[in-house]
């Protein structure tokens, strides 16, 4: 039964990203993120050092099939509710198959702190959207 819902889900998925639709996946709960239709790698990474922030995100598609990919980066901080709010954001778009982004943020104050990042994969006029989180750093 779960290979017949696995093989529905991925013929909707192709179907959509077949008509120009975007796809969307991030990682549930349990840390597994789904197939992607044109990313083969992706990750967020943060860095701290003293009160300055390293963002790096990067994502390789498929060489001969991913012909653009965006990376929209937002740098967070938790607040005293619990929320997170942005404290710096940037973009970067490269051709081809491969998109890197790497941004400082300084001046940083005390509390704790994750990269979120948006990256959209096409291929053609067809994409898909992942969303990824660096790990949490606490100054």
């Amino acid at each position: 039964m779960k290979k017949k819902i696995l093989a529905f889900v991925m013929a909707f998925a192709t179907l959509l990203a077949s008509t120009g639709n975007m796809v969307s996946a991030s990682e549930n709960d349990y840390g597994i993120a789904p197939a992607y239709c044109y990313t083969s790698d992706c990750y967020s990474s943060l860095s701290i050092s003293g009160s300055t922030a390293t963002c790096t995100s990067s994502a390789t598609g498929y060489y001969g099939e991913t012909t653009k990919i965006s990376v929209y980066q937002v740098l967070q901080k938790k607040t005293s509710s619990g929320s997170w709010t942005s404290v710096g954001s940037w973009q970067e778009t490269d051709s081809g198959y491969k998109g890197y982004a790497s941004n400082l943020k300084s001046g940083l104050s005390s509390g704790t702190y994750r990269l979120y990042t948006i990256f959209t994969v096409y291929a053609g006029s067809n994409y898909e959207t992942i969303e990824k989180y660096s790990s949490t750093k606490t100054i």
